[in-house]
């Protein structure tokens, strides 16, 4: 669990488990901490990557507005610092949005 920088901002990110890599995104407003009842399971089987969009959580809260493109650059950007290529990407609400717009834009970063 840590802070890394991505661009010109600073992302929250928690890893658990290990295995394949799951990207995980949250909706609007909710940081990663929603993720607490998936993750015993979803850390079974996968090296499961939770993390806090820009502007929400303790990820950086620049001055917005904040796109669904420039949310899906940054995780993009977070697969990049912790070195994943490809990873299966899961989104709950406007999460769901950013992970479309990830498979849409990095189409060889989504398994």
């Amino acid at each position: 669990m840590a802070t890394v920088r991505v661009g010109d901002i600073e992302i929250w990110v928690e890893e658990h488990g290990s295995g394949y890599p799951l990207l995980m995104i949250m909706g609007l407003a909710t940081d990663s901490v929603a993720w607490a009842f998936q993750l015993p399971d979803f850390e079974k089987h996968y090296r499961a990557i939770a993390f806090d969009n820009r502007g929400v959580g303790r990820s950086s809260k620049p001055a917005g507005p904040y796109s669904i493109h420039q949310m899906a650059d940054d995780a993009v950007g977070l697969l990049d610092v912790l070195g994943v290529p490809r990873a299966h990407v899961l989104g709950v609400s406007m999460g769901g949005m950013i992970a479309q717009e990830l498979a849409l834009r990095h189409p060889d970063r989504v398994s």
